[in-house]
């Protein structure tokens, strides 16, 4: 049946949810008219990143890619402690049947990680206590302390770290956390483990608002925003569904946490904010750009999107009008791909995207306009093209800057931690934990951007925070900063 008149009575809704549940869902255009395509009848899903712009490291070879070191086993960590244990013959098997004496020449090594189960230790704070004997109304004087991150908690820094990585970095809900705890032999409710989240959510609030003011001097956001459930009493109001927002850009990632999905929240985070604000094209932001001071642009991920959801559910038999636009875009993300491998200036790939970029993205716009009133208007490629059409002058905005992306990937990587962890936890307990995981979930978010262990970093956040008086240093503890003094995570090699 003819893909358009098929999509009519619902078929390919059928087809992109069974793609959604059992396919992979990389978006990577596969050229019909490649005569390796031939050689399948379905169509081919490349094992591959989200964005077009990331290759694999890859050999050629007549027909088809090979990956380069299939299979090998990368190094174990140089820096993790070696107990060696060598293996030796007796001395009645290293004599020959004649007498010969065998002598050793070497060695064959190999190597296995060993885990050694978690060590939790109780450190002991003893403060000495000072008075003059006889004269009590001098008082008595007491060591002092550093401030703790949760004052009389028996909780450290090092162990709210770890809680709050487990949770939002691994996804780990507190209940699983306290059957672990109980492993160990010790006993910590996860009431108690909530009660210290929603108190360091708390204390991180200055810290990301100090982030947030940073992002904004700089002339690009990415903005994405995602359902979550917020329980509130079950007596009185039950459950809602709030919005957790994220706001993300080369300089940090924010989350911020809303009850609803009004454009009241992007507008009262970015009313003194004035650049380019990247989106899906969800009405709710438009009031963002009732000021000049704010310019739309659109995700060109989205626009492909729809083209691509028709080309995986059809494959070869897909509209040529289809396969057309995303042969184009694979162009535009080429160029793009192009600059980062290269590593051009903001002022260069402005320049790239003037000569190259525009002509490609315009002569698409005239193709679609030419070809929409062949396809039925309800369709699913009718309502691509009419996405496309409806959002050309912001989905061609980002040739305008060079610092400006072609699509909001940023900000859908940013948030899809939070998704994953959604799927574990399924709630937030109240309207004050979901601000909380917001706070959380920011500064991890940012940290991974550097690069920084989360743990070391969480830890040095949690233990300094307290103790910091001044806006100068409140900075220093931001990821940009902590980067050039904390562990990184090591670097893959291909």
């Amino acid at each position: 049946m003819f893909p358009l008149i098929d999509e009519v009575y619902g078929t390919l809704t059928l087809k992109l949810a069974k793609i959604k549940l059992f396919a992979r869902s990389s978006e990577r255009f596969v050229d019909p008219d490649d005569p390796q395509y031939q050689l399948f009848d379905e169509m081919p899903v490349a094992d591959t990143e989200q964005h077009d712009s990331q290759e694999d490291d890859a050999t050629e070879v007549s027909g088809h890619k090979r990956k380069r070191n299939r299979g090998k086993r990368t190094p174990l960590p140089s820096m993790l402690e070696r107990v060696r244990v060598e293996y030796t013959l007796p001395e009645s098997e290293l004599i020959g049947p004649n007498g010969e004496q065998y002598e050793k020449i070497g060695e064959v090594v190999s190597e296995q990680l060993e885990i050694v189960p978690a060590q939790v230790k109780v450190t002991v704070h003893v403060r000495a206590k000072y008075a003059v004997k006889g004269r009590e109304e001098l008082g008595v004087l007491i060591a002092p302390v550093a401030n703790q991150p949760i004052p009389k908690s028996i909780a450290s820094g090092s162990m709210l770290a770890h809680i709050a990585q487990s949770k939002y970095e691994y996804h780990l809900p507190l209940y699983r956390q306290e059957r672990i705890w109980a492993s160990l032999g010790i006993d910590i409710p996860r009431n108690s483990m909530c009660r210290w989240m929603m108190k360091i959510g708390k204390m991180l609030e200055p810290l990301n608002k100090a982030m947030f003011a940073q992002m904004k001097s700089h002339g690009h956001m990415h903005v994405d925003e995602t359902p979550v459930t917020v329980l509130e009493n079950k007596s009185t109001k039950g459950s809602h569904s709030g919005y957790m927002w994220v706001y993300a850009n080369h300089h940090g990632v924010l989350y911020d946490y809303r009850p609803t999905r009004a454009g009241s929240g992007p507008m009262e985070m970015l009313d003194d904010y004035g650049g380019y604000v990247q989106t899906d094209r969800y009405s709710g932001y438009n009031a963002l750009f009732e000021s000049d001071k704010r310019i739309s642009v659109a995700c060109m991920a989205h626009a492909r999107r729809k083209f691509t959801d028709i080309q995986k559910a059809y494959g070869k038999s897909s509209n040529g009008i289809c396969n057309h636009v995303l042969k184009q875009m694979q162009e535009l993300y080429k160029i793009e791909s192009h600059a980062k491998k290269n590593n051009f200036s903001a002022d260069e790939i402005f320049q790239i995207r003037q000569a190259k970029a525009i002509p490609i993205v315009d002569d698409l716009h005239q193709y679609l306009l030419d070809n929409k009133n062949t396809v039925p208007p309800k369709s699913g490629l009718g309502k691509a093209i009419a996405y496309f059409l409806n959002h050309y002058q912001a989905l061609r905005r980002y040739t305008d800057s060079g610092i400006v992306s072609i699509d909001n990937n940023v900000a859908e990587r940013a948030i899809k931690p939070f998704a994953v962890g959604r799927k574990n936890w399924l709630f937030c307990g109240n309207t004050a934990g979901a601000i909380a995981a917001a706070n959380i979930y920011s500064l991890i978010e940012a940290a991974k951007m550097y690069n920084l262990k989360i743990f070391d970093y969480l830890k040095y956040v949690f233990e300094k925070l307290p103790n910091t008086h001044s806006q100068e240093d409140l900075i220093k503890l931001l990821p940009v900063h902590a980067q050039h003094y904390l562990p990184k995570m090591p670097v893959k090699t291909k």
